[in-house]
């Protein structure tokens, strides 16, 4: 019985090392981690601090999204209203055009109504005119002519 008492004392003695030594192994992985850790949670930290400006930036650049999209809505409406313009001066250039066109036709008419009439005025010999000549005209004629 001391034998067996002895042997599983040896037992649980080989089976303490074996657990101390597990146990070490698990400090010293322990430790390694703690390391692993710190330096994890100081690039952690360096890359927030990083992150920060970045944040802001894009921040930033959302609102100037932001600002040039309503410049954008903006400058279609005006680009739209600007075509109405536009187009509305096509309609009164057409219309205009079409006012010339017919006193242009009208001024032709005129034209040749006057020529006609200088025509017919021309065919009245001057010699007719003076034989209706009243004694008081002829005499502010001669006046006139003498000047």
């Amino acid at each position: 019985e001391k034998e067996a008492q002895e042997k599983e004392i040896a037992e649980r003695r080989t089976t303490i090392e074996d657990k101390s030594k597990k146990i070490y192994d698990l400090k010293k992985k322990t430790q390694e981690l703690e390391k692993f850790k710190f330096v994890l949670d100081y690039k952690i930290k360096e890359l927030k601090r990083e992150i920060g400006p970045r944040e802001d930036e894009i921040t930033r650049m959302k609102e100037q999204i932001a600002n040039m999209y309503s410049e954008v809505v903006h400058f279609k409406r005006t680009n739209d209203n600007l075509s109405l313009i536009v187009a509305d001066l096509h309609l009164r250039q057409k219309g205009m055009q079409k006012e010339i066109e017919t006193q242009a036709g009208k001024v032709a008419e005129n034209n040749a109504y006057i020529r006609a009439f200088e025509t017919d005025l021309a065919a009245v010999s001057y010699t007719h005119l003076r034989a209706h000549e009243t004694g008081r005209n002829l005499v502010c004629r001669l006046l006139l002519e003498k000047k």
